[in-house]
C-alpha cells in the first residue's frame, strides 16, 4: 500500500523555512561555548556585543531583517541544551525556561538538535493540545516501536478527545514482534499511520488549535546523524497546514495491521524519560 504523494514532502518543508533569516546577539562579558556550539547552524546568525561584569545580567536579542523580535535572558538558552521532560498539563510545562526561548525563534532551522531538546519541544505542543482539548494531533517519531514509552500521554490526549494521528513504521525487527506481542501500542482510538516514504527518517507534530486556531503549531526534523536532528518548529497556521498535508501522504494502517506495511524498517524517535532516550 502507497500513498499518494498530494502534499509537500517533510525534506521540502525544511527547504522553504530554510529562506527565513535571523540574527542572535549575546550580551556578555564574552561568548560562552554553550551558545556557540547551540546556534552552530547556517540559518542563524550569531554576534556577540560586550557587556562589562556587573552592567546587567546577561541576556540576548533575536532580530529579523533589523526588526527586533524579542529577548530573553542567557539561563532560558542554557535550559534549552538539556531540558527537563515534564508530565502534560503540568505547570512546569508551561513554567520552563527554555519556552522563553522557542517563542523567539519559529520558524527557524537548527542543525544540530538532539532528542531532548525535539522532545521538550514536542511536550509543549501536546501540553497545548491537551489543555485546549479539542482539535486533531498529528505526530510521528520515526517507528512505532519507540511510541511505547510514549503510550500514556497519547491514552490522555485521546481520552481528553482529541483525534490523534500516530505515524511511524513498524519495525519488524522489534523485540514486540519477535516475541509475538501486539505491534501496536495499545492507545484506544488513535489512528495509526505505518507507510509511506520519509517516515522512519523524520519527526514530526501538528496541532491544528482545535477551537482555538491561533493555537496551532508544530514541528519537523530530519535526523541527519545518529541522534541529531535538522528541523524547526512553527506556530504559523499556513506551515502547519502544510504540515498537516505532508503527512496527508501516509495512508491509515490496515485495520488487522497486516504486514504490507510492516516489511519496512526504521530508527529513531522519542522517549519520555532521560533513561529512556536512545
Amino acid at each position: 500500500m502507497t500513498a499518494e504523494p498530494s502534499g509537500p514532502s517533510f525534506a521540502e518543508l525544511i527547504a522553504e523555512v530554510e529562506q527565513r533569516r535571523r540574527t542572535v546577539t549575546v550580551y556578555a562579558p564574552a561568548l560562552p561555548d554553550a551558545l556557540a556550539a547551540l546556534f552552530d547552524t547556517r540559518h542563524v546568525t550569531l554576534e556577540h556585543e560586550y557587556l562589562p561584569r556587573g552592567a546587567s545580567e546577561p541576556f540576548l536579542t533575536v532580530t529579523e531583517d533589523d526588526d527586533y523580535v524579542g529577548s530573553v535572558d542567557l539561563p532560558a538558552v542554557y535550559d534549552f541544551r538539556h531540558p527537563r521532560i515534564h508530565e502534560i498539563g503540568s505547570p512546569e510545562v508551561v513554567e520552563a525556561a527554555y519556552r522563553r526561548l522557542t517563542s523567539l525563534l519559529p520558524d527557524t532551522v537548527f542543525s544540530s538538535l538532539d532528542r531532548r531538546q525535539l522532545l521538550a519541544t514536542s511536550r509543549e505542543i501536546e501540553d497545548r493540545a491537551w489543555r485546549i482539548g479539542t482539535g486533531r494531533l498529528d505526530a510521528g517519531f520515526q517507528t512505532i516501536s519507540k511510541l511505547r514509552a510514549q503510550t500514556d500521554v497519547y491514552t490522555a490526549l485521546c481520552e481528553r478527545g482529541l483525534d490523534v494521528h500516530l505515524y511511524g513504521l513498524v519495525d519488524r525487527g522489534s523485540d514486540d514482534v519477535d516475541h509475538g506481542h501486539d505491534r501496536f501500542p495499545p492507545i484506544a482510538d488513535a489512528t495509526f499511520h505505518t507507510d509511506g516514504d520519509e517516515l522512519g527518517d523524520f519527526w514530526f507534530m501538528a496541532y491544528d488549535g482545535g477551537e482555538t486556531p491561533w493555537q496551532t503549531c508544530g514541528l519537523v526534523a530530519e535526523e541527519r546523524s545518529p541522534g541529531s536532528f535538522e528541523g524547526f518548529w512553527t506556530y504559523d497556521p499556513d506551515v502547519v497546514a502544510r504540515i498537516f498535508a505532508a503527512a496527508g501522504r501516509f495512508p491509515v494502517m490496515d485495520g488487522d495491521g497486516s504486514d504490507e506495511a510492516a516489511e519496512a524498517d526504521g530508527a529513531g524517535g522519542a522517549n519520555d524519560t532521560e533513561s529512556e532516550l536512545p
